[in-house]
C-alpha cells in the first residue's frame, strides 16, 4: 500500500529512518568492552605467572595435596560468602568501585603470596583475596549488561573471556620458565608489576556503567514496587529479585557449580600428578596451560556469538561435551601431546559455554538485579571449588589420579545430559518483533492515523465553537 505524500491540514510528516534509544553509544560501547578485556588479559597474566608455582612453594614448606587443596578451600569459602553480597553492592554502588577494588587486592595478595613464610600464611591470605575480589566477576558481567545490545551480549562476553584466556596463553609458560632458571623472585615481581599496571589501567580509561541517575531511577521503581504490593499479596522480596523462570536459573546454577567442582578436584591433584607421576617440567605443564588458553581465546574470538545466532541451549550441550575432553585425556593416557590435544578440544567447549552461560543468566534477569544474580553465580562457582577439594582431601591417597579424572568427566558429562532434559530457556523472539515494529511500514501508518485523528478533532471543535458563538 502506498502511502499518500500530502497531507495540508497535517502540515509536514517526516519518516523516521531509525530509533533513538537510551543506551549507551555503540562505537564507545564496544571501546568499552574490548579495554575491559585488556585489563583482564593483564590480570590474569599477572595471575597464569605465579599460578603452576603454587604447589611448589607449598611443598617447600614441606606440605602436600592437601595444604593446596585447603588454600583453595579457604579462597572459595571466602567467595561463597561475599559474592552474593559484593554482586549487591556492584547494583547498589555502581560496577566501578567493585572493579578498581578488586584489581587492586589481586596486586596485595600477590605480594602476600610471595612473602608468606608458612603454609598457614599463604592459606589466610588466599582466603582475604577469595573474599574480597569476590565482586570482580558480577561487576565485570554488569558491565557488558548494561552497555551490550541483548542480541551480542554472548559475542562481548566472548570478547572479554577471551582475554581471560590470553592471560593463561602468556602468564604460566612466562612464570614457569622464569621459575626453572631463577627461582620464585622473578615471576612474583612480574606478577606484582602486572597486577599494579592493570588497576591503573581500569582506574583512568574504565568509566562507570550504572550510573547515579540510573540506580537512583531503578531504587525508586523498587520503591514504588513494595509500596503497590498488596499486603496480602506477594511482596517484593529476595525471591522475586531472581531470575525467572527459577527452574531455568537452578539448572544454569548446577552447570556452573559442576564446571566449577570437576576443575577443582582435580586442580590439588594434577600438578604433582604431572610433576611426580609424568615427570613434567614446570614449563610443560605451563605450556599445557597455555595451549588451553590459545584454544579459550581463539575461540571466544570465533565462536562466542553461537549462542546468539543458535539458542543458548544446544550451544550449552556442546560445549559441556567438548569441555570434558581434558578429564578424558588425562584418564586415558599419559603422553604429552595427546593429553595436549585434549586441552585444546576443552578449551574450544570452554569459549562456546561460558559466554552461553553468562547470557543466559542476563537474559533472564531484572535489569536491576543483574549484578546480583552474577554474584549468586560466583557464590555456587566458589562453593564447587570449595566442595571439590574437601573432597579431595577425603579421599587422597585412597583414590587414584585417573578415579579423579573419571568422576570430573562423568559429573560434566551428566550436567550436558540434564541440559538437554530440564533446561527450558524463555525465547527472545518478542523482543526481536518489538524491535522491526519500531521501524516498521505499520508503525509510520498508525502514526500517520493519529495525527489525522486530532487535526479532525480539532478542526471539528473550532467549527462548533464558531457556530456556537453566532
Amino acid at each position: 500500500m502506498n502511502l499518500p505524500k500530502n497531507h495540508a491540514h497535517m502540515g509536514k510528516i517526516y519518516r523516521a529512518t531509525q530509533v533513538a534509544t537510551h543506551g549507551m553509544e555503540p562505537r564507545r560501547a564496544r571501546i568499552i568492552i574490548v579495554l575491559l578485556a585488556f585489563c583482564t588479559a593483564l590480570q590474569m597474566t599477572s595471575y597464569g605467572m605465579i599460578f603452576p608455582l603454587f604447589a611448589r612453594k607449598i611443598g617447600d614448606f614441606g606440605d602436600g595435596v592437601e595444604v593446596l587443596a585447603t588454600s583453595v578451600m579457604a579462597y572459595s569459602l571466602a567467595g561463597v560468602v561475599a559474592a552474593p553480597f559484593m554482586g549487591s553492592l556492584a547494583d547498589r554502588f555502581g560496577r566501578r568501585p567493585l572493579l578498581l577494588g578488586s584489581f587492586a587486592v589481586f596486586t596485595a595478595a600477590f605480594t602476600g603470596y610471595y612473602l608468606a613464610a608458612t603454609s598457614l600464611a599463604f592459606i589466610a591470605i588466599r582466603g582475604l583475596a577469595g573474599a574480597l575480589t569476590a565482586g570482580l566477576g558480577p561487576a565485570t558481567m554488569g558491565i557488558i549488561a548494561d552497555i551490550a545490545p541483548e542480541d551480542e551480549r554472548a559475542r562481548w562476553i566472548g570478547i572479554v573471556s577471551g582475554g581471560t584466556s590470553a592471560g593463561f596463553i602468556i602468564g604460566p609458560v612466562v612464570g614457569g620458565l622464569l621459575y626453572d632458571k631463577w627461582g620464585y623472585g622473578p615471576p612474583f615481581m612480574g606478577a606484582i608489576g602486572m597486577a599494579l599496571i592493570t588497576f591503573l589501567i581500569a582506574f583512568f580509561i574504565i568509566p562507570e556503567t550504572h550510573t547515579r541517575e540510573e540506580r537512583r531511577r531503578e531504587t525508586l521503581y523498587q520503591k514504588r514496587a513494595v509500596r503497590l504490593a498488596p499486603e496480602t499479596g506477594t511482596a517484593v522480596s529476595f525471591w522475586t529479585s531472581l531470575p525467572h523462570p527459577l527452574l531455568a536459573f537452578s539448572v544454569l546454577l548446577f552447570i556452573n557449580l559442576s564446571m566449577i567442582f570437576a576443575w577443582f578436584f582435580i586442580d590439588p591433584q594434577l600438578p604433582f600428578y604431572v610433576f611426580d607421576e609424568l615427570g613434567w617440567s614446570t614449563a610443560q605443564f605451563g605450556s599445557a596451560i597455555s595451549f588451553y588458553g590459545w584454544a579459550t581465546l581463539i575461540g571466544s574470538l570465533t565462536l562466542s556469538q553461537s549462542s546468539d545466532r543458535w539458542g543458548r541451549k544446544p550451544i550449552l550441550i556442546i560445549g559441556l561435551i567438548l569441555h570434558s575432553a581434558q578429564y578424558v585425556g588425562l584418564m586415558l593416557t599419559n603422553v604429552y601431546w595427546v593429553i595436549i590435544a585434549a586441552f585444546i578440544i576443552a578449551g574450544l567447549g570452554e569459549a562456546l559455554l561460558n559466554p552461553a552461560l553468562s547470557a543466559a543468566y542476563l537474559d533472564i534477569t531484572p535489569e536491576e538485579h543483574r549484578s546480583q544474580a552474577m554474584g549468586i553465580k560466583g557464590a555456587i562457582g566458589s562453593l564447587g571449588s570449595l566442595l571439590a577439594p574437601a573432597l579431595v582431601v577425603a579421599v587422597v591417597g585412597i583414590v587414584p589420579p585417573q578415579s579423579v579424572f573419571l568422576i570430573s568427566a562423568a559429573l560434566i558429562l551428566v550436567t550436558a545430559l540434564l541440559v538437554f532434559i530440564a533446561l527450558r530457556l524463555p525465547g527472545r523472539a518478542e523482543a526481536a518483533r518489538d524491535l522491526t515494529w519500531e521501524v516498521s511500514q505499520e508503525r509510520i501508518m498508525a502514526a500517520q492515523s493519529v495525527l489525522h485523528n486530532v487535526t479532525v478533532s480539532a478542526s471539528t471543535a473550532r467549527k462548533l465553537k464558531r457556530a456556537a458563538s453566532f
